[in-house]
């Protein structure tokens, strides 16, 4: 079963029925009749308007996909577009089914009715999806999930607030003085986040208790769930279905022509109750049941009763032009081609760039003409809908991926987020300060604000202003944590409390506090145990595997255990996700057990979901010039360097064809390549050391000399800095240097690339018996024998045939023959 929240909210239906018993068609406009008077009130000429939703297929996995929600919708659509219904045409009735259904275009749709709706007008809001709460709280009310809500964390948008639903129905009918019914099929059973406290159940409840001024049918008690099968209409819910027939004139057990609100409780008790049995399934109806709710078409009832014909049979779509289209026909050609240019750069997501040929550039034009003014607020709620749609389409992909959303793509922070904060300000412009998204969107910005800031200080800022905003955004709290400095351990605990009491089932908390403990305390203990809280929270949680196989890859350096979850994040091939970073780590680690097949094969995979995945196309680089595939790693280098997005981006790639070109003989080319590499980041040491080493062939000794000094500046307490300036000094025959800066170095620690330098340099000055002295040292450390019989630096030390001999013999007797 499926757990399925219908809210239909729509003001009596008996003004547009009786008028059409009573005045010939020609004399009434489509959704328009005038209201045939039942009481002393005087007659007044009223409107109906219907937003109608139905949502069956969920975007996100994580919320289960209904069988019929959308099939109910369709159904009420075709009653709306009968006789019996009002015949609406689209200029009345806005229809939104599946991903049509994002929160935005339902929130927009909602204004349209306040907009619309006047004193004695009719609207009908019909919502057919989920309903649930994460937490039982007076400040969570329940949530009608739009088809982009997340699986969790709901208050983060594209999950409907009830309180919001609240407040349009109320200015409905209180400010703009329209009767309004809420009508509401809850609930079907299925896996929600707030499954564990009975979420779809609990929002059903809130539901019926949430308007003041309106009459409320619900499909079943709030401790029930609503039932759905093949025997009704083919496909539908039980309550929908006799809902519907209800409405049609099967209720009218009085036979007075009129189905009042009485009729239609005791139909949906008598007929839902009985047909489901033995579920238990037991319709609710309050309100002033003497109120009629719409008046019998003989002509459908009779096709109903006969069973001759299928509903969706007979009732047919109502074809006219609507306000657009009559609006744009009265003008020229130029504005017509603007109005299209405007859907477009909607469609193509070309909203604020580039400046001159996008959405917003479009808009303040088309806002200025005078002649488009009927058409003003849609293009306003349109340009609005779309903004916040595409906000919360990277909202969406934050919560499922956590924090590591920059690692999954592949590409920076900053290039994720920058264009966001200007969506959601510009739709806060045009929403204005009074609309009730106002704060959210203002609180979202703020928090994109924060992810793509360059500072610790200035993000913490922004989040803080979001949470300003709205005080109950989870995420903001969660990146909080991340601004804490090794000193503060008590307040990242507190703002990891504060997330999780927000969302009690939401993983990233617990792995945004172990990535603090782990990046600012070093306290490896304490993150494992944040990790595994987090695996029991979800035991499921590919974001929990992800991170517990980069936590025992870079914090434990346990392979095993690291090779163990990434298999099972990589595995899943949950829909939706792409994720390149588990198959890179998954090469490191084959790197690092000299597997350099399986890592080839992992880095490719990375590399093929993602082409510009710099990480991966580096490793795998490294690993065909490592095993000699020098053209087939000049290639995946030069892939690197044309994907880099930044300047900086380019260091590493340009820095190992350097090393690509001087291992192939080809000095002068590397060179220039460790020349571009030091360009792009002027703080990058390796391009210099592999430029001092090219002398005397790609460098002159004055241009050593300033690299050298560019070392030493840049850290003059490296002992690896010291030992390559040293090494410099004795390839361009000045021993005294190259003595200085050796000695300087073993006085500071010998680092482990030291008795290779110290080899190197005694034998290119000369001093020979110190060279010995090295390499016997280097030796019994099990140094590598290759470089010693092979490296050119030490052709004076193999010239001493009996020393060397001796040493190979006596440290190296399996290996060395004479």
């Amino acid at each position: 079963m499926k757990n399925q929240i219908l809210i239909l909210v729509f003001t009596l239906l008996v003004t547009a029925i009786e008028a059409q018993q009573d005045i010939p068609k020609s004399q009434t406009g489509k959704g328009i009749a005038p209201l045939k008077v039942v009481s002393n009130q005087s007659s007044v000429t009223s409107n109906i308007y219907a937003v109608v939703v139905g949502i069956s297929d969920y975007q996100d996995p994580g919320i289960p996909d209904l069988r019929i929600a959308d099939k109910d919708a369709e159904a009420f659509v075709n009653y709306l577009r009968s006789n019996a219904g009002g015949n609406l045409d689209h200029d009345h009735l806005k229809v939104l089914i599946n991903q049509q259904a994002t929160m935005a275009q339902f929130g927009i749709a909602l204004d349209w009715l306040m907009e619309s709706a006047k004193e004695g007008d009719k609207v009908i809001i019909y919502f057919s999806g989920h309903g649930d709460v994460e937490k039982k709280t007076l400040t969570q009310p329940g949530f009608l999930l739009c088809w982009d809500a997340p699986s969790r964390v709901y208050i983060s948008g594209g999950a409907f607030a009830l309180p919001m639903l609240q407040e349009v129905v109320s200015t409905i009918s209180v400010q703009n003085k329209a009767k309004v019914i809420v009508i509401t099929d809850a609930c079907r059973s299925g896996k929600l986040a707030g499954s564990s406290v009975n979420g779809s159940q609990a929002t059903a409840s809130n539901l019926s208790k949430q308007f003041a001024n309106e009459i409320k049918i619900l499909s079943c008690q709030p401790n029930e769930y609503s039932i759905e099968g093949e025997q009704w209409g083919g496909g539908r819910g039980a309550f929908s279905f006799h809902l519907l027939d209800a409405l049609y004139g099967m209720a009218d057990t009085d036979a007075d022509q009129w189905v009042n609100l009485y009729e239609v409780g005791r139909y949906l008790e008598d007929h839902v109750a009985k047909e489901v049995a033995p579920i238990s399934q037991l319709p609710m109806v309050l309100g002033n049941r003497n109120e009629r709710v719409t008046k019998v078409e003989e002509s459908y009832l009779a096709s109903i009763k006969s069973g001759k014909k299928n509903q969706s049979e007979f009732f047919s779509s109502i074809e006219s032009r609507g306000i657009e289209e009559e609006v744009l026909a009265e003008l020229d050609t130029s504005i017509n081609s603007l109005y299209k240019l405007f859907k477009k750069a909607l469609n193509d997501k070309k909203y604020i760039k580039p400046e001159d040929a996008c959405a917003n550039f479009y808009y303040e034009k088309l806002i200025a003409e005078p002649k488009l003014t009927k058409l003003h607020s849609t293009l306003k709620r349109n340009y609005a809908a779309a903004l916040q749609d595409e906000a919360q389409q990277v909202m969406n992909t934050m919560l499922k991926n956590g924090f590591t959303t920059e690692i999954t793509s592949g590409i920076p922070v900053t290039e994720l987020y920058k264009n966001y904060p200007a969506y959601l300000e510009r739709a806060s412009e045009l929403l204005g300060e009074k609309h009730y998204l106002y704060r959210s969107l203002q609180a979202r910005k703020y928090f994109f604000n924060g992810k793509i800031q360059k500072t610790r200080e200035a993000s913490k800022e922004n989040y803080l202003l979001a949470l300003q905003k709205q005080s109950d955004l989870p995420q903001a709290f969660v990146e909080l944590i991340s601004t804490c400095l090794p000193n503060e351990e008590d307040t990242a605990v507190y703002y990891n409390s504060k997330a999780m009491g927000l969302v009690p089932n939401w993983v990233v908390p617990n792995i945004k506090l172990a990535g603090f403990y782990m990046n600012k305390l070093k306290n490896k203990s304490k993150a494992e145990e944040l990790l595994n809280a987090a695996g029991i929270l979800d035991s499921n949680s590919l974001l929990v595997w992800y991170q517990k196989g980069l936590f025992y890859f870079k914090q434990m350096r346990d392979f095993q255990k690291s090779e163990y979850w990434l298999k099972k994040a990589v595995a899943s091939n949950e829909e939706g996700i792409c994720f390149p970073c588990a198959y890179n780590l998954m090469g490191n680690i084959y790197i690092e057990t000299s597997q350099f097949e399986k890592a080839e094969t992992h880095f490719l995979k990375a590399i093929q979901l993602d082409s510009n995945y710099s990480g991966a196309l580096n490793r795998l680089g490294k690993i065909y010039y490592r095993t000699g595939r020098f053209n087939e790693a000049e290639e995946i280098f030069k892939r690197e360097l044309k994907a880099a997005r930044e300047e900086r981006d380019k260091t590493s790639p340009l820095n190992e064809l350097g090393n690509l070109y001087c291992e192939s003989k080809r000095i002068k080319e590397g060179a220039e390549y460790y020349k571009k590499s030091m360009q792009a980041d002027t703080t990058y040491e390796d391009p210099i050391f592999n430029l001092l080493n090219c002398y005397p062939i790609g460098i002159t000794i004055e241009e050593g000399n300033e690299l050298c000094k560019k070392l030493l500046y840049l850290d003059s307490m490296s002992t690896n800095n010291i030992e390559n300036v040293a090494y410099f000094y004795a390839k361009s025959n000045r021993p005294d240097l190259a003595e200085y800066y050796i000695n300087k170095s073993a006085a500071m620690g010998k680092s482990g690339e030291y008795y290779y330098l110290l080899i190197s340099i005694m034998s290119i000055i000369g001093e020979l018996d110190q060279a010995f002295e090295a390499l016997e040292q280097a030796a019994k450390m099990g140094h590598d024998y290759n470089w010693m019989q092979t490296d050119q630096d030490l052709a004076p030390l193999r010239a001493q045939t009996d020393r060397w001999t001796a040493l190979m013999k006596k440290y190296f007797p399996e290996k060395f023959k004479d």
